[in-house]
């Protein structure tokens, strides 16, 4: 049996949020209220932790696919679980062509996408043969050293004296609109992720921690991101952020103190690597459980290497180039992807409240 303590949770969904989410300037559709739009979202996101985790709360022994069928019933149940494997799959595999093609853009240029998806891969397919503990061991281990580099990034980048926090001004230029048209994509993507945590909560020690664990570290992975977004946007302006291809890694470029400490961009790449493998590995063996409880299937190790394979070919051919990767980003979220996140977790938490109350008249 596999069992999660309090803290392995912790850093679990805290390296999960933190995850791809460094490569992209969030909201940043509003320009230089871009850091509103994250505190903004953050609170809305808090509130469907306190969905999800009511869910979990009803059935504390049952993983998400478990519980849909539970309240579904089979015949729409399994169905329904069926397509979150569909939706957790685009996430994998737009996790594995990110930070490939991250490898590529910032390190490997000659490398061919092909081998570098297939060493992550395996990686994952390693740690995850070894079980969730493991991961969950390891999760313990980087944290730390992801939070201590990125604190590390921002006082460099402030030493470095090309933080400007005017460019931040004017707020509110245009309103709330932006903000509020910008809202939905942030609330989605991260902090809506965190539903794929309904397929690990029920393996914690103490499940009554499960709210409190969740918000900490949605809260403290909100603030960094809020952080970065700041220092992104004072460093680069809001109009080069909002077109550069990956904004830290540009931040961290012009980084340049008394030309001894230059170059460190590698450090950032680091953190993205860590948090991109992290988040793909949740996502996957979230699949493989998904499959396997589905379908009743016993051999977990055959299912996540013959899934694992599929990825390694669909993260390859679902996109032509990176280009193209980050001009299907508003697509997913605004079409399919916040239905999986942010409409059906309700629902369900609705139909489970109205069947209990009728069961009890």
């Amino acid at each position: 049996m596999t069992h999660l303590s309090k803290h392995q949770l912790f850093t679990l969904m805290f390296i999960f949020e933190v995850g791809s989410t460094t490569l992209f300037a969030l909201g940043i559709e509003a320009k230089q209220d871009a850091w509103i739009v994250i505190l903004f979202a953050l609170l809305i996101g808090l509130g469907f932790v306190w969905i999800y985790t009511e869910i979990q709360s009803k059935f504390p022994d049952k993983n998400y696919a478990e519980i849909i069928i539970n309240i579904l019933g089979s015949k729409l149940g399994i169905p329904l679980a069926l397509l979150y494997v569909l939706d957790c799959l685009w996430h994998a595999a737009r996790n594995v062509r990110e930070f490939s093609e991250l490898i590529i853009l910032t390190t490997l240029p000659n490398a061919p996408l092909w081998l570098i998806t297939f060493i992550f891969i395996g990686v994952s397919i390693y740690a995850l043969l070894k079980g969730v503990e493991v991961l969950a061991r390891a999760s313990e281990i980087v944290t730390p050293l992801l939070l201590i580099a990125m604190i590390t990034l921002y006082v460099l980048v402030y030493a470095s004296g090309d933080v400007d926090f005017r460019k931040l001004n004017p707020i509110l230029e245009n309103g709330i609109g932006p903000i509020i048209k910008t809202l939905p994509n942030v609330v989605m993507f991260p902090f809506g992720e965190v539903f794929i945590f309904l397929m690990y909560w029920h393996y914690a020690n103490d499940k009554s921690a499960v709210r409190k664990i969740t918000m900490k570290a949605i809260l403290l992975s909100g603030i960094l991101l809020c952080i970065t977004l700041v220092m992104d946007i004072s460093v680069l302006g809001a109009k080069y952020t909002s077109v550069t291809t990956i904004p830290l890694v540009e931040t961290i470029r012009l980084v340049n103190i008394g030309d001894i400490i230059v170059n460190i961009d590698a450090i950032g790449i680091i953190i993205m690597f860590f948090g991109g493998f992290f988040k793909m590995s949740i996502y996957l063996n979230g699949i493989v459980l998904i499959l396997t409880t589905v379908f009743k299937i016993k051999s977990y190790k055959i299912t996540l290497i013959l899934f694992s394979v599929f990825l390694l070919w669909f993260s390859i051919v679902f996109e032509p180039s990176y280009a193209y990767h980050r001009w299907m980003v508003p697509f997913d979220i605004h079409y399919y992807t916040i239905i999986y996140s942010n409409i059906f977790p309700p629902l369900l938490l609705m139909i489970y409240w109205i069947k209990k109350k009728r069961a009890e008249l």
